[in-house]
């Protein structure tokens, strides 16, 4: 019996992407039993297994990754080639996306209607984290980050640069004094913040007349999650260094205060990333419309 080998590559991925046989098959909009067999076929295709399955968890073998890595694009071309031939086909499913928490509760999701006025068939997954995210083990399909990139298998297009901004609220200023200089800077406590990655604590940075400067600020609290970060500057544990369209809205109210305007902190590059150099129309819609969105706000 000839096997439909497109076919059991969607439902491979379905299985990847959810985590689940019978989310899978509840997507697809098929039997359970019928996405079982579907792995097995394809198992028994490839000569490899694919796939480690217990009763709580579903992984990747390696051949399972480097078949996922290699099928993915594969599909979204052949998705597209089809999709070419059908005149004002409408873009439609499901794109799962990964951003810092500050930009997708401030910037993306109130603007979020405008999108979908433009792109009704788009389902949006949309998953929000201070701590990076794999988007080959998660599933993504593209993932917006800020700052340096770290080396990694994946394609790359900034988009932006993030103004940042150091400030503290009125009652820690008032206890300890406004830092003038930087050297004050070790007479202060920071709110200190960690890669997720690396869990190393991140430098302060500064724009000094003989270049960028980098200092280790003193501090008692060390966090990962930027609301949570925000609520200890304002509750006056310590200076603040951070995204400007995050903290001005607390600036602009008096409840946090810019401090050491003449150093100012240099713009981080915003890039947005994807697991391979095939973008899906999807997400290429979803990039472009984003970027749109950070020239109106962020410049």
């Amino acid at each position: 019996m000839q096997i439909n080998v497109y076919e059991l590559m969607r439902i491979f991925i379905a299985i990847v992407e959810t985590g689940s046989f019978s989310q899978a098959a509840e997507n697809l909009q098929i039997h359970r039993p019928a996405v079982t067999k579907a792995l097995q076929q394809l198992e028994q295709h490839c000569g490899v297994r694919l796939l480690h399955r217990t009763t709580r968890r579903i992984n990747m073998t390696p051949e399972g990754e480097e078949f996922y890595r290699n099928s993915k694009p594969l599909l979204e071309q052949t998705d597209d080639l089809l999709g070419s031939f059908a005149a004002g086909r409408p873009l439609c499913g499901p794109l799962r996306v990964d951003m810092p928490v500050a930009i997708a509760a401030l910037l993306v999701a109130p603007n979020l209607p405008d999108f979908y006025r433009r792109y009704p068939g788009i389902e949006i997954i949309l998953s929000s984290s201070d701590r990076r995210k794999d988007m080959l083990r998660d599933g993504l399909d593209c993932v917006l980050r800020m700052g340096a990139l770290e080396e990694g298998d994946y394609v790359a297009r900034k988009l932006g640069n993030i103004r940042l901004v150091t400030c503290a609220s009125p009652v820690y200023l008032a206890e300890h004094g406004i830092p003038e200089t930087l050297e004050d800077l070790q007479h202060h406590q920071g709110v200190n913040w960690v890669n997720s990655s690396n869990r190393q604590i991140m430098p302060w940075v500064f724009q000094t007349p003989s270049g960028i400067e980098e200092i280790h600020l003193p501090g008692k609290l060390v966090l990962d999650n930027s609301e949570v970060y925000v609520a200890a500057g304002l509750a006056g544990v310590g200076l603040l260094q951070g995204m400007d369209f995050f903290l001005r809205p607390h600036i602009d109210d008096g409840r946090l205060i810019e401090v050491l305007p003449q150093n100012p902190v240099p713009a981080r590059k915003l890039s947005m990333l994807y697991p391979h150099r095939h973008i899906s129309p999807k997400v290429r819609v979803f990039t472009q419309w984003l970027e749109g969105l950070l020239l109106q706000v962020l410049h």
